[in-house]
């Protein structure tokens, strides 16, 4: 397993947020729906793991959930679960650089070199050191492609970023590439939250979680 320089979950908290979806195609934009994110600690198989659950609602993109499971004391995928309109669509199980798949009324293993479930990028970043010119290269695995990516992370800038209502704090604009696919992530610069993400998901069209 690569190693984060050290970083753990100790940096996240339990917290449930929400989020709006806005798709926005050459400026004009449309509300698509909305997400909400829990993140808790549990224990599995006597070990301290983070848990986060994401779920989408939307008329437009569709319902989905998923769960992703990570040691808490390294970020060491442990399992991640996809499900649409409630029905489990992948499940992946993460061994020593192994993973074992179900998916579309198949099970298989296969050998995987050490690396990170690209679904826990989004707490991976929380815990980082960001500050300004901050960059970090490492392995991830995603399970509903069935792929292995290399993922580049790098600070592009600090700017004001919408916490809540009339409220605007400094975060860090996280720009972060997963094999070739590019999204944005602001993370509040004191409290580690993130605030918004985007990518672009179309010839002119955006794809943005915001509060």
């Amino acid at each position: 397993m690569p190693d984060l320089i050290g970083i753990d979950g100790n940096a996240l908290k339990e917290e449930t947020d929400k989020k709006e979806v806005f798709l926005i195609e050459n400026g004009n934009e449309t509300r698509a729906g909305f997400t909400t994110e829990t993140i808790k600690f549990g224990l599995r198989d006597g070990k301290e793991v983070i848990e986060r659950e994401q779920a989408l609602t939307s008329d437009i993109l569709g319902n989905r959930k998923s769960i992703t499971i990570v040691e808490k004391a390294s970020f060491k995928p442990v399992s991640f679960t996809d499900y649409i309109d409630d029905v489990q669509s992948v499940k992946a199980s993460y061994g020593d650089n192994t993973v074992s798949i179900e998916k579309e009324g198949k099970q298989y293993n296969k050998t995987l070199p050490s690396c990170y479930d690209t679904f826990s990028v989004e707490m991976i970043l929380r815990a980082l050191p960001l500050r300004s010119r901050y960059t970090l290269d490492f392995n991830g695995f995603n399970a509903v492609s069935d792929s292995e990516v290399t993922v580049r992370i790098s600070v592009a800038e600090e700017e004001r970023s919408k916490k809540g209502p009339g409220e605007f704090v400094d975060a860090w604009k996280v720009k972060t590439y997963f094999g070739e696919t590019l999204q944005y992530y602001w993370i509040d610069t004191v409290s580690k939250e993130l605030l918004k993400q985007s990518s672009l998901v179309g010839e002119g069209l955006t794809l943005e979680f915001r509060r």
